[in-house]
């Protein structure tokens, strides 16, 4: 799997910029992934000399299918130490690349970069040391991460911290009860409710402190899928951005989540279903 390249970009558009005695560290972006496009398989003698390759495609597709099966305690990962980097390329040409790339930070100068693979719900890991040295690779099969779904949320607020509204600047109107409402449904874990800030009177010195308030968290996630959606942990528990930009890189949907993990990102059970069988196509060509 290629690398993905990364990009420091703000999360949450107007207001979020830093003032001239503010600085404000964002995390970064997956950047430059293209929606699926089939994989250009290499010839069947190109495999010759990599058994190895036939054997982890075979590993994988017994991963998707007790996957696909529900079969209890079923194994998420498959582990590419000691594969030789030859034979990851040729793995990484068969999976092609998907619509989802992640972002997750380590917390100790390293991140972890994952990406979706060609077939959804098929991921491709790889831990980057703070001198961005690979350290590991892995393949896990499901419809989102395990580290993204129990990881980005660890260390982080149990609940929105509320500013006291009677100190707040004019220039701040809907802020404190915009943030009290989210405190409201993050108590109830009222998962899947929405708030669409785009819908809202709400001003730069608004969506500053919105910002301030609930911090930045350690998962970032560029989705594809769904014309170039940005996903960004914040640092309160199971409360997410999900923003929405057109071809010029235009901020047309800016929304917060309170949800596990927001669904745009995550594959479905129907296409680890599709995975599986496309694999199987794979395996059958290569033969």
């Amino acid at each position: 799997m290629r690398n993905m390249n990364l990009m420091g970009i703000p999360v949450v558009g107007i207001g979020s910029q830093p003032t001239e005695d503010e600085e404000l560290n964002y995390l970064s972006m997956p950047k430059d992934m293209a929606t699926y496009r089939p994989a250009i398989l290499p010839e069947s003698e190109d495999l010759q000399d990599y058994p190895r390759v036939l054997n982890l495609l075979q590993q994988l597709q017994y991963l998707l299918n007790n996957r696909v099966a529900g079969a209890a305690g079923t194994e998420r990962f498959l582990t590419l130490e000691g594969v030789q980097t030859v034979e990851k390329q040729l793995l990484a040409q068969i999976l092609a690349e998907g619509e989802v790339g992640i972002l997750f930070d380590t917390g100790d100068g390293g991140h972890i970069e994952i990406q979706e693979s060609g077939l959804p719900g098929v991921w491709w890991h790889r831990m980057l040391d703070e001198n961005k040295e690979c350290q590991y690779e892995t393949l896990e099969v499901g419809l989102i991460p395990q580290l993204v779904r129990e990881g980005t949320f660890d260390f982080a607020r149990m609940d929105v911290p509320l500013p006291d509204a009677a100190s707040l600047p004019e220039t701040i109107i809907n802020a404190p009860w915009l943030l009290a409402e989210l405190q409201e449904q993050v108590q109830k874990q009222n998962f899947g409710h929405v708030i669409n800030l785009s819908l809202l009177p709400l001003s730069e010195d608004d969506l500053g402190l919105i910002t301030q308030q609930l911090g930045i968290g350690k998962t970032a996630i560029l989705s594809r899928g769904y014309g170039n959606c940005r996903i960004t942990a914040t640092h309160v528990e199971n409360v997410w951005w999900v923003q929405y930009y057109n071809s010029t890189d235009t901020l047309i949907l800016n929304t917060l989540e309170v949800v596990e993990v927001p669904l745009v990102a995550c594959a479905s059970p129907e296409d680890l279903e599709d995975s599986a069988e496309r694999l199987r196509e794979i395996r059958e060509a290569l033969q």
